[in-house]
């Protein structure tokens, strides 16, 4: 990860409004086959698995520039972006619900092998605790290791997403995007591979990724901290418009100042 960025809402539906509505990419996952090889997997095993032949398996990474952080309600909204930073900055964008798996899927295989005892049809409290916990544990890995290895993470603020405490602290009633923002402030700055080591940047703040949803018996607020991200406007992203690539990325961040004395960047 180089840089945090948030986005609103609203200058992605002004960015709708300017380009049109009918750009995507979204991908058709082959989740059947998938689940195929994970029944197969779990079929061979004697009951010890490999975290980490499963989290490859069901959590695959890739090679993508911007990572979006979104609400599950935001869907639409995240892929149109993907969608535009594809077509206009030949861009790829990781969503989480195009590249993964559902975590539910996952445990539900899990749970319907090692949580129901022998002789009984239902499942044991105790062992879907435990098998939670590892699904949810290499979901963790699995997220950190993406916005790690992402370049640019972007959190998508919304009402779905962000919500403020008498018009100040920022929270969320998500813990995957709570999750997600603080990683994305945490995360040490890795200057991009294309700049020379000898040029320096300033650095001016939290999902688990399993297709969120709120439910009516547990609500909770997660404090977000943002005040580091760098704000991304309808006049940056019309200026990302004429570059490609990482090119684009790199206007970006000269925008933003975080790229100084770079000899020819400016």
């Amino acid at each position: 990860m180089f840089y945090p960025f948030i986005i609103k809402s609203s200058v992605i539906t002004q960015l709708q409004r300017t380009t049109g509505t009918s750009i995507s990419t979204k991908e058709d996952q082959d989740d059947l086959l998938r689940k195929s090889q994970l029944r197969s997997y779990l079929s061979s095993t004697d009951g010890l698995i490999n975290g980490k032949t499963l989290k490859e398996l069901w959590f695959p990474q890739g090679k993508y520039q911007v990572f979006l952080s979104h609400s599950h309600n935001d869907i639409e909204l995240a892929r149109y972006l993907k969608a535009w930073f594809k077509v206009y900055c030949n861009l790829d964008c990781f969503i989480d619900a195009d590249v993964w798996s559902n975590a539910f899927v996952l445990l539900k295989e899990l749970d319907r092998k090692f949580s129901i005892p022998v002789g009984t049809t239902s499942y044991d409290y105790d062992r879907r605790n435990q098998s939670t916990a590892h699904v949810y544990a290499m979901l963790t890995m699995a997220l950190f290791e993406a916005i790690d290895e992402i370049e640019c993470p972007i959190l998508i603020e919304s009402a779905n997403s962000v919500t403020l405490k008498e018009g100040i602290e920022k929270s969320s009633l998500s813990p995957w995007i709570y999750e997600e923002v603080g990683y994305m402030g945490k995360l040490p700055h890795k200057i991009p591979s294309r700049f020379p080591k000898t040029r320096y940047f300033s650095v001016g703040t939290e999902s688990m990724v399993l297709n969120e949803s709120v439910t009516d018996s547990l609500q909770m607020t997660h404090p977000l901290d943002t005040t580091k991200f760098k704000q991304i406007d309808s006049l940056d992203l019309s200026t990302m418009r004429n570059h490609s690539g990482l090119g684009s990325l790199d206007v970006l961040y000269k925008r933003k100042l975080l790229l100084r004395r770079y000899a020819g960047l400016y």
